[in-house]
């Protein structure tokens, strides 16, 4: 009984962060839809006003950022990434304290680091807010700003020399093993389509567990509707019924996608297997 209340109060949970999510993408859908006409006083006023309280969502002035791309409005874009930047430069400044606070760095040394590490987040957001196929950036701004301090710290100090792979520390990519195991296909009822499933518990955690290795970078990289699918599954633990309702989809279209998507990744790691092996 106890057990099928858990069960009950889970299902509860999920559905009730799903129609978070809905409500959430209405309601940045409607601050969009009514700005104010493009280029007029009033549209500039509310996207740089110096208020945090009346400022813009940051997904909201993603969307019009990239609205301003599709044009080639280089004048306008810049301003907008002039805006974002700003309302996220102290969060990112006391980021940068406190990763370099666990560093043992001389006085100079950091200061150095802070300017170099910032410089190297602000180039690669300025590339992940310009490129229209990273709609996540408009859904769940803070999210998406959180995924990329860590890998662009990641690369900082693996370039720096700082971290390096040690014979003592288990490899953070997925098992040569695992990879090939992802070859597993499932024919499901009435589909007339092969669903590719990942049956192997190994490969699974593997996947579910990789934080700095390769593997997130290579899934930036795929098509927008794949990565979806991909963060939500095996990122979230979210199961392909709930993903398709979150996606607005059938459970048939998240099974395809799902499948495309491991395809993908599978493939891209074969062909990196001699640098990892």
């Amino acid at each position: 009984m106890e057990q099928q209340h858990s069960q009950a109060a889970d299902l509860s949970l999920v559905d009730s962060l799903d129609e978070e999510v809905i409500k959430r993408r209405a309601y940045l859908a409607g601050i969009f839809e009514h700005l104010p006409i493009y280029g007029s006083e009033a549209f500039w006023s509310a996207v740089e006003t110096p208020s945090m309280k009346s400022a813009l969502p940051l997904e909201v002035l993603v969307k019009c950022l990239r609205s301003l791309v599709t044009k080639g409005d280089i004048e306008g874009r810049n301003r907008i990434l002039t805006v974002i930047i700003r309302h996220i430069q102290v969060s990112n400044e006391y980021w940068l304290r406190s990763v370099l606070n666990t560093l043992s760095l001389r006085v100079e040394e950091q200061q150095a680091f802070f300017s170099d590490l910032y410089a190297d987040l602000c180039e690669h957001l300025i590339r992940m807010l310009i490129d229209p196929t990273r709609i996540f950036w408009e859904e769940n701004f803070q999210h998406c700003l959180r995924f990329e301090r860590k890998h662009v710290y990641h690369a900082f100090m693996v370039r720096e020399g700082r971290w390096q792979h040690s014979p003592d520390k288990l490899p953070e990519r997925i098992p040569r093993k695992h990879i090939d195991s992802l070859d597993t296909m499932l024919v499901h009822a009435g589909d007339e389509t092969m669903a590719f499933e990942m049956d192997d518990e190994g490969a699974q955690r593997a996947l579910l567990t990789v934080e700095y290795a390769e593997i997130p970078r290579l899934v930036l990289r795929l098509p927008e509707k794949l990565q979806a699918v991909v963060w939500l599954i095996f990122w979230e633990g979210r199961t392909e019924t709930d993903t398709a309702r979150i996606l607005e989809v059938s459970d048939r279209t998240v099974r395809k996608r799902k499948h495309e998507a491991l395809e993908l990744l599978r493939e891209e790691l074969h062909t990196r297997r001699d640098e990892w092996l």
